[in-house]
């Protein structure tokens, strides 16, 4: 069984009701406003907080499951990583009601900390044994990458915003190849392997959809008709895909 103790049962029930709030509320204010991004902007508030109780309850389960995980070092690694999951989804959404008129810094720092997540991540899926400390050397191919999108943007070639973007695009897909390659590693077991694949998967579709969300057209128009079919999607594949990840530190 996934939840074991009081505490993780009570977080899990709470993730379940708030999920079930937010999508309910998604689908409720795409028939009532349809593909209108101003309304929908507008009829949105309560999910801006109902989705950053979710990203607590996701965080406070990493840090009980991490309790029994199946090495100390990877319970370690797993809160560490969803402590920055956790301020990326802040930046997403109270931000947004602290401050919302600072639509590009909410993007630019979410983005920013789920990079770091994302690391934390590589890092966690591509060690070979409990005292493996070694640096990853696909990072370099990812710091690279980076080096040129960001040398892009000072030279004015491409938006600052987009260069980030694109940037934690190749952070979250080399974090998904890795995650798909773990089983191949003797240090997760079997089981656990196929939880960081799968759950790496499901992310990297969630983020297709925060990408797909973020497109604009006019009112009704196909292309916006697909941003707010794309953003009430994206939580159906974010919380599994945490869920998964969570799951997979566990010992059984």
């Amino acid at each position: 069984m996934f939840m074991r103790t009081t505490l993780e049962k009570i977080a899990f029930a709470v993730l379940a009701v708030f999920l079930c709030v937010t999508m309910g509320k998604d689908w409720y204010d795409l028939y009532t406003c349809g593909a209108v991004g101003q309304c929908l902007s507008s009829a949105g508030q309560l999910q801006l907080y109902t989705k950053f109780i979710m990203s607590c309850c996701l965080t406070v389960l990493a840090f009980l499951v991490a309790k029994r995980s199946f090495c100390a070092r990877d319970g370690q690694l797993l809160r560490f990583a969803f402590i920055f999951s956790l301020i990326a989804d802040f930046c997403f959404s109270k931000f947004k009601v602290i401050a919302p008129d600072a639509g590009t810094l909410s993007t630019v720092l979410g983005v920013g900390f789920f990079m770091v997540f994302q690391a934390i991540l590589i890092y966690r899926h591509s060690r070979e044994n409990e005292n493996d400390k070694s640096c990853p050397k696909v990072f370099w191919v990812i710091f690279a990458v980076a080096a040129v999108f960001a040398g892009l943007a000072i030279a004015g070639v491409m938006d600052a915003v987009v260069a980030e973007v694109l940037i934690y695009g190749g952070f979250v897909i080399t974090s998904m190849v890795v995650g798909i390659l773990a089983p191949r590693k003797a240090y997760f077991p079997k089981k656990n392997a196929l939880l960081v694949r799968w759950g790496m998967v499901a992310f990297l579709i969630g983020d297709v959809m925060v990408g797909l969300s973020m497109l604009s057209g006019d009112d009704h128009s196909a292309l916006q008709v697909l941003a707010c079919l794309a953003n009430n999607l994206i939580w159906v594949f974010y919380v599994p895909a945490q869920l998964m990840i969570i799951r997979s530190a566990t010992k059984e």
